[in-house]
Order: structure tokens, then C-alpha cells, then sequence
């Protein structure tokens, strides 16, 4: 890099601001910063309206910015959701449909995923990269005689050939595995990327900071495009212990928002972004360079941090869920825009935006024409950042991946204040093929109108089938292995076999004993017959399965009636293999159910020979030997 040929940090600002501010406005090119947090939730700041998290620089960046309420990603899943800022298009054009950027290509993946006797359709496999034919839009800046740099998560191909600098980007620093990383705290244990180790006990957001301004500062006399894709605040949740101290002595005043690890992270976020604006203004580069802050999807409240077991990362309400969502909290998101010249003063605009509309709007607001060969579903929000307003028929997100109770498999359309989504999978948890909701009525999407609203239901219908073949989706296929539920022998023998008081928690076959164990031809094995037990406590299980490398373990405690994401822990199979597994937990009240997830296996059933719950101190309270049942 040139800032390492000068003496200091300073030397490079003086170079910067000689060969920028000094130029007449006339013949300034307007730099650009595009921010972007990681699972950041509509509701996690003091700007949309939190009053546990502090987000101060946010709110300054406000005072000079266009604040859009009605903004959402591409997707409610990071990788999707990039692709679309990337290429200024939907998801179901591009292919990039599930967070899959970190995981190898793989030229065997086939079209649809595995059939699942229970699901009436096959779902779409996704790509696993943003591909090269893409013209981003970095390469747009960079063709346009802009210098380009980023930082941070990336998240868009694993392989070397598919890293953001064969993506338009000059300079980069970013690291894979890139879904999350391993750590926040050097070493930050990255197997790929360009991110060298720092100090011990560095902070990666502080980080990225430095890498983004001493980038800034480079003695590069060109203006200069620049992402600066944080890590936070993806999981795994660690903050700086002095944060997490402040926030636990500081709680949520209206209880929702719980997790003082995520405020933490969030301050970092937000001291990150003082920091920018506080080097802008001293180099003077505040005049003419534009700033987009927003999010790549909605926040987590499946999970939360493992230190404060049982807390989620975060709460979206009023918006319903949150993260791999096709509901608002899923992808509705902050997003604020700051134009020097143009949005000098704070204004809400409530105009429905998404991220592929930034591509169009940088180029736009730099002058640079757009290339014809790369098609672009986004539009210019120019006329909004101008007080103006933009046509638009309706919004799109396209998301073919089923997330069981949490979300369905589906396609969502808004159009005004309404949004209709499509369930590609109509089942026990979303059995309607439609669900319409008037989103200014009923944000929480609560009250299914699509009964009430036929008309609407089959025009907003027609709009995502024009979607699905403008951008030429691969929509789901039917199951030719589908199974039918037999609800007739289901309403003649309602109560479930139990062995030892374990029952089936999910589709498939009823249990049986075979070879000496319980024969699991189910998604797992669940029970509620369980001694009075709380605290630390340890189930261990021996079990051989066939096909599926992770299994579950859920439990429930004091009258909780069904088992949640804040109370699960996955653990590692070997297939073909019989193997003991030890899980540790802790329950704040008395056990009310415990649940074992070990996939449904339709040629090749688990095998479980026996469960034992213990006391953490390894006092047995309850065995469960299925070989002698």
C-alpha cells in the first residue's frame, strides 16, 4: 500500500486534502462510503427508535440525510442480500438465494435439493457465488476513474476467483469463512482472505475502521468508492467487557431489547461510524463525499449470544420475526442516505426502497452512465434524495428456502401499503397458499386478509408471476416422493406410541424398537415425562445415524408449552457411526420437555440405545435404555 512509503497517518490526510479540497467544486467528483452492518435490525438504533442501544454518530449522520422507514434488503439472508447491492438485482435473477457465499463451490450441487417426504414441493438449490459475468458496481466506479476499496465481509464466493478483488475492488481487506467470524478479538482465526492478525486482543471492528481510513488517506489524488462491510453485528456476539459492563447496569426501559453483548457491538458499530464522520469533517472530504448507511437483512432473535444463555441477539417488535424471515423483520431494515448539496437537512422519506435500488443511485448521483449489457431491477431514488417522487409498480423478494415453523419457503410482493406473500410450501405451519397484509393497518403482519380481498390477492398474484419470468426464477417443482398426511388415521388414533415417554416430534414414521434400540424414522424423539430437575444439568445420548452431520438437542422449562430457538444446542454426528454424545444446559425452572432433532432419514432410520439425564455434578436422575424396552 502507498501509506506505507509515508510517515504517518498524518502525512497521508495532508496528501488527501492538497489533492481534493483544494479543487474548485466544480471539478470534485463526490466520493462515496457505503456502511453496511450485518444483521442489523430495523429496530436497532435510537434513530428507528431503541432506547437500550446508543447509536449517537447514527444520529448525527441523520441530521444531514434522508431517513428511509419503508427500506429492505434483497433478502432476509445476508449472501442474497449483497449480491442484489453488488448488482442492482433481485435475488431471483441473480441465483445467489441463501446465505451461501462462504461455502466452496460445488459442481456436483444439484438443481433442487433432496426430496422430503413431508414437503409437497422441491425447493431450488441457490449459488453459491456472485457471478464474474456480473458488472458490479464497484467495477462501474472503477471504469469510471474511481479508486475502489473494501472492507470487511464480503460473503459473495469462498474461492480466490470470486473475491471482491476479481469484483471491481483495488484495495481489499476481508476474510472467509465469511458468514461469521470465529472471533472478534485478534486473532481473529480467518482461513482465507486478505485480513493479517493484529495486536492480541484488537478489536475487528476497530479494525476495519483503520483499514477504511487509512484507505481513505492512501495519497490516491482519485476520488474514491468505498465499502465498509462490517463484520458486526453477526454472531458469535463478543463485545468489549467495559460495553457489556455499562449495558448490563443499563437495561432496556421498555424490556425488549435484553442483550447487552449486542448493544455492546452495536456502540462499536456506531463509534466506527463517528469515527468516519469525525475524519471527513477533518480533511474536509465531508463536502463532497455521499454516505449510504443500511443493513443486509433483519435482526437475529432465533439466538443470542452463548454468555447470556437463553437472551436473543435482539428484538425486532413490532415487526414480525426477524432474520431468514419472509416477514417485515426479515428484511426490513435501516437505511439512511447523506448527499452534501442535497440532503443538508434531516428528513423521513416513507417511500418503499430495497438495496438493489443503490446501485442505480450511486451511479446516478456521480454522473456515471450505467452499462447497458448489465441488467439492473433497482431504480434511482435520485428524485426521493431531491423531494421528488419515483414510479414503481411493487418490490420484490424471492426466498425458495423453508425455515420450518419460522418461515415458510416463499415469495413476497409490496405494493403500496400491501404485501401479499406466496408460501411455496403449504404445510402444518403455513397451510394457506396466501397471506395479504395491509402493512400501515398492521405492521406486525397479525391478521391475514386475504380472504376478505380476493381481488387484491389475484392482482398482487399476477405481479409474482410476472417476476418469477421476467427474471426467470427457478420456482419449486412438485415432490414426486410427497406423502400425503393421512388425516383420517390421524383423527382415529390421536395419542402417539411412547416408549419410556418419548413420542415422535415431527413427520414421518412412528417409532419402533429394532436392533436393540429406538428405530428413529422421524425429524427426532421429544418427551415431557421428566423428573423435577433445574440448573446445570447434562443429557448424554448414544445414537448411530446415517446422512445428516448435525443433530439438536431443544428443551422447555416452568410452563413454556413449546420448545424456541432461545433454548437449543446443535452437536456434531458421524455418519454410520454409534457415539455418545454429552450436552450441557442449564434450566432456570423446572424441566418441562426435552427434544432431540436427528433428521428424518427415509431409507436409512437413526438408531438410539439410550438417554440419560444427569446433574452437572454427574448424579444420574434419569436413564432411558431403549435396548432393554
Amino acid at each position: 500500500m502507498n501509506c506505507k512509503k509515508l510517515s504517518g497517518f498524518g502525512a497521508l490526510a495532508l496528501v488527501a486534502m492538497s489533492s481534493q479540497v483544494h479543487a474548485k467544486p466544480s471539478e470534485q467528483k463526490m466520493n462515496v462510503v457505503f456502511f453496511l452492518v450485518d444483521d442489523m435490525g430495523w429496530m436497532d438504533s435510537s434513530v428507528y427508535g431503541s432506547q437500550f442501544y446508543k447509536t449517537p454518530a447514527l444520529e448525527r449522520l441523520a441530521q444531514s440525510s434522508v431517513r428511509f422507514v419503508n427500506a429492505y434488503s434483497a433478502s432476509p439472508l445476508c449472501s442474497p442480500s449483497r449480491a442484489g447491492i453488488m448488482s442492482g438485482q433481485y435475488p431471483a435473477r441473480h441465483g445467489l438465494t441463501t446465505a451461501w457465499g462462504h461455502l466452496p463451490i460445488d459442481p456436483d450441487l444439484p438443481e433442487y435439493q433432496d426430496p422430503k417426504p413431508w414437503s409437497p414441493v422441491l425447493l431450488p438449490n441457490s449459488k453459491r457465488v456472485l457471478e464474474l459475468e456480473q458488472y458490479t458496481v464497484a467495477e462501474a466506479f472503477r471504469d469510471a476513474g474511481y479508486r475502489t476499496g473494501f472492507v470487511g465481509k464480503w460473503h459473495l464466493g469462498l474461492d480466490e476467483a470470486y473475491w471482491p478483488e476479481q469484483q471491481g475492488f483495488e484495495f481489499t481487506f476481508h476474510g472467509a469463512p465469511d458468514a461469521g467470524p470465529r472471533t472478534y478479538f485478534s486473532p481473529y482465526q480467518f482461513k482465507a482472505g486478505t485480513v493479517a492478525d493484529g495486536p492480541d486482543g484488537e478489536y475487528l471492528t476497530d479494525r476495519a475502521t483503520e483499514e477504511a481510513l487509512r484507505y481513505i488517506h492512501n495519497g490516491d489524488q482519485r476520488p474514491f468508492f468505498l465499502c465498509l462491510w462490517h463484520w458486526a453485528v453477526h454472531g458469535p456476539w463478543y463485545a468489549k467487557q467495559e460495553q457489556i459492563d455499562y449495558f448490563k447496569h443499563h437495561p432496556d426501559p421498555t424490556g425488549l431489547q435484553k442483550s447487552p453483548t449486542m448493544a455492546a457491538m452495536l456502540e462499536s458499530m456506531d463509534e466506527s461510524l463517528g469515527r468516519l464522520l469525525d475524519d471527513l469533517e477533518k480533511s474536509g472530504l465531508d463536502e463532497n463525499t455521499i454516505i449510504i448507511f443500511t443493513s443486509d437483512n433483519g435482526g437475529v432473535v432465533k439466538k443470542g449470544p452463548k454468555e447470556e444463555q437463553g437472551i436473543p441477539a435482539t428484538c425486532n417488535a413490532p415487526l414480525r420475526n426477524g432474520k431468514a424471515s419472509v416477514f417485515e423483520g426479515g428484511t426490513r431494515v435501516p437505511a439512511l442516505i447523506r448527499w452534501p448539496g442535497v440532503t443538508d437537512q434531516s428528513r423521513v422519506d416513507e417511500t418503499p426502497i430495497m438495496g438493489i435500488d443503490y446501485y442505480p443511485t450511486l451511479l446516478e448521483m456521480c454522473g456515471i452512465a450505467p452499462n447497458p449489457q448489465q441488467i439492473i431491477d433497482g431504480v434511482s431514488l435520485v428524485p426521493l434524495l431531491k423531494g421528488r417522487d419515483i414510479q414503481r409498480d411493487g418490490l420484490f423478494c424471492f426466498f425458495p428456502h423453508s425455515f420450518g415453523k419460522w418461515s415458510p419457503a416463499g415469495a413476497w410482493v409490496r405494493q403500496g401499503d400491501w404485501k401479499l406473500i406466496e408460501v411455496f410450501d403449504p404445510g402444518r405451519f403455513y397451510p394457506e397458499p396466501y397471506e395479504l397484509y395491509n402493512l400501515n393497518d398492521d405492521i406486525g403482519e397479525t391478521q391475514n386478509l386475504a380472504d376478505r380481498y380476493p381481488e387484491r390477492v389475484a392482482a398482487m398474484k399476477a405481479m409474482l408471476q410476472q417476476h418469477y419470468k421476467d427474471t426467470n426464477a427457478r420456482m419449486p417443482i412438485p415432490n414426486p416422493d410427497y406423502e400425503k398426511p393421512d388425516l383420517s388415521a390421524a383423527q382415529a388414533s390421536p395419542v402417539q406410541q411412547n416408549f419410556q415417554g418419548w413420542i415422535e416430534s415431527g413427520p414421518g414414521n412412528p417409532l419402533s424398537l429394532k436392533d436393540g434400540g429406538l428405530c428413529v424414522d422421524t425429524r427426532g424423539i421429544a418427551t415431557s415425562r421428566l423428573p423435577n430437575a433445574k440448573g446445570p444439568l447434562r443429557v448424554c445420548i448414544r445414537t448411530k445415524v446415517s446422512g445428516v452431520p448435525h443433530g439438536v438437542f431443544f428443551w422447555r422449562e416452568g410452563d413454556q408449552k413449546q420448545f424456541g430457538a432461545d433454548r437449543r444446542i446443535p452437536f456434531h454426528l458421524k455418519s454410520g457411526e454409534w457415539e455418545e454424545h454429552s450436552i450441557d444446559f442449564s434450566a432456570a425452572a423446572p424441566l418441562a420437555g426435552l427434544r432431540i432433532d436427528l433428521g428424518l432419514r427415509k431409507q436409512a432410520p437413526a438408531q438410539v440405545e439410550w438417554i440419560k439425564l444427569f446433574k452437572a455434578d454427574g448424579t444420574l436422575l434419569q436413564p432411558w435404555d431403549f435396548s432393554i424396552d
